[in-house]
């Protein structure tokens, strides 16, 4: 017999096995902007819910959409990186929630004094 607790381990193994690089929940703020050329202008300040070296996911108010080419800005170094959205979510409350990978992944860009050990791997 298996438990509910096991499958759910089971579950949580396979997902961190099937990712590219750890996730972490960090609160880093970022600014998030379209690109010239790619639609009407925004720029939205907001902070990262979760980071990693290929992206991250926060809460944006302004309407974007998979596959959408946006820029995300580190205030913090100034740094920008080019990233696409992956994934928008949308709960009962509150803005929804925007997953967005890096076009070349970018383990520094969160400027981490500790990052996890699989993002120093990556070149």
């Amino acid at each position: 017999m298996v438990c509910m607790y096991d499958q759910e381990l089971t579950q949580a193994k396979r997902w961190s096995k099937d990712r590219r690089s750890q996730r972490i929940e960090l609160n880093v703020p970022v600014v998030v902007y379209r690109a010239p050329g790619e639609g009407p202008q925004f720029y939205e300040s907001t902070q990262t819910l979760v980071v990693s070296a290929h992206g991250a996911l926060f809460a944006l108010t302004d309407m974007v959409a998979p596959r959408q080419r946006l820029l995300v800005q580190n205030p913090n170094s100034g740094q920008h990186l080019e990233c696409r959205v992956i994934s928008v979510k949308k709960g009962p409350i509150g803005p929804p929630k925007v997953a967005v990978e890096f076009t070349r992944p970018a383990p520094s860009f969160w400027h981490l004094a500790f990052p996890p050990d699989d993002w120093n791997a990556i070149v």
